[in-house]
């Protein structure tokens, strides 16, 4: 079970196998302490909302980390429809998380951290339950959005460390943007791109007509 490609320099993947599941994995550094990176980790509905691929309709958390969400969401990596409740369990301060699903093909989902130089790794695990027959089904449900998610991991954390500065940054990629579905994420983002390309446009204009003037 492959979750896809492995974006460059960031993060790296493989698969395993073993007589009673399978599993895929992603392994990125995060310019974190593993402390800092844990207590990110911990808001489980903002972990879920970051990832790229995943169009969330419903979720519902009870208060605290060793709490059940429910989750409603389309994966755009596959294009399954699914509602599933997942449990927080095997939380290891500083070190590890651990979601188990009540239906699906997934079976669980850990979050590992690890101190790694000045920040953290983390690796995020994910099991399926064994599937003997190819033809199964079910196999349209393996998920491979991992890679893209870590990796949107990386990249927000890395944003805040270096943008979280700015006035309303962290309110605009920690509430408005992650509230919205990944198409319209990506609809805003191409919008924000234009609109910042036509400014340097204007601007470079605008410096040629002076220049211009200056000379006349």
């Amino acid at each position: 079970m492959n979750p896809g490609g492995t974006p460059a320099g960031s993060a790296s993947n493989t698969t395993q196998h073993s007589g009673a599941q399978d599993a895929a994995w992603a392994r990125a550094d995060i310019p974190l302490s593993a402390q800092e990176t844990f207590a990110f980790l911990a808001d489980i509905e903002r972990l879920f909302r970051l990832n790229p691929l995943l169009e969330i309709s419903s979720w519902q958390q009870q208060a605290g980390i060793n709490g059940a969400c429910r989750l409603e969401a389309l994966n755009e990596s596959n294009g399954c429809a699914y509602a599933v409740g997942i449990t927080i369990t095997g939380v290891i301060h500083d070190q590890a998380i651990t979601l188990l699903y009540d239906r699906g093909i997934k079976a669980s989902t850990e979050l590992r951290i690890e101190p790694a130089g000045e920040g953290s790794s983390l690796t995020i695990t994910e099991h399926y339950h064994p599937l003997e027959n190819q033809d199964d089904q079910r196999f349209k449900e393996v998920d491979r959005s991992l890679v893209p998610w870590l990796a949107a991991i990386r990249g927000h954390i890395a944003g805040l460390a270096r943008y979280g500065w700015l006035p309303g940054y962290r309110w605009w990629v920690g509430r408005f943007m992650p509230g919205m579905p990944p198409r319209q994420r990506r609809m805003v983002r191409m919008m924000v791109w234009i609109s910042l390309l036509e400014f340097i446009v204007f601007l470079c204009v605008a410096t040629i007509f002076w220049l211009e003037r200056q000379g006349s």
